[in-house]
């Protein structure tokens, strides 16, 4: 969850326009007087795609749990032979150049319809495959829609000009964090005590 975090905070502060994107829908739904809740989360389309692609964009594992047919499979003139272990690339589904034509940036508009509604034909897999998807994937991405939607409803992100951040430096291991990297904070309500106000009158 962390590493996920991660990553959208430096995709908003790499991307400032997707920012100012999710920030403008939540100053239209949402105003400046109380915070975005759990509640609000079909009503930001642009918040949801940011979360989406900030999944896709630099996914923190390559692959899921390995999976097993139980049979002799014929796939695109490919056998896959019964009881062999087969790992879907998570990485590569999300960088399919007919799907996402320049991986490599951070777009949330890939995930949402010229109506503003989320869009159907295209799926984000980052906890895994068919029913052995990962049973937590809705705690997790329910997580990182509020925790997006919150900062940003509260801070723009900046980044340092002293201190540029690689948005490739990540840590090599199964489950990758991004390195540590510099973000400027500045509250959007008026000040540090604002914002402080304003979570403790909705218990946050």
């Amino acid at each position: 969850m962390a590493s996920k975090i991660g990553v959208a905070v430096m995709a908003a502060t790499c991307y400032p326009e997707t920012q100012k994107k999710v920030q403008e829908e939540l100053d239209m739904l949402i105003g400046k007087n109380r915070p975005p809740t759990f509640a609000n989360q079909d009503i930001l389309p642009q918040t949801m795609v940011f979360v989406l692609e900030s999944f896709r964009w630099q996914p923190v594992t390559f692959g899921v749990f390995p999976h097993k047919p139980t049979r002799d499979i014929i796939w695109n003139n490919y056998c896959i032979p019964k009881g062999v272990s087969v790992i879907g690339n998570v990485w590569s589904v999300g960088r399919d150049p007919a799907v996402f034509p320049d991986p490599e940036t951070f777009n949330p508009q890939w995930w949402i319809t010229a109506g503003g509604t989320l869009r159907d034909d295209i799926q984000s897999y980052p906890f895994g495959f068919s029913q052995r998807v990962c049973p937590g994937q809705h705690i997790v991405t329910a997580s990182m829609y509020i925790n997006t939607a919150l900062t940003l409803w509260a801070f723009r992100l900046c980044e340092d000009e002293k201190e540029k951040i690689d948005t490739l430096a990540f840590t090599e291991s199964a489950n990758a964090h991004p390195m540590p990297f510099k973000v400027l904070f500045e509250p959007r309500l008026g000040g540090w005590d604002t914002v402080k106000e304003a979570f403790e009158v909705y218990g946050m």
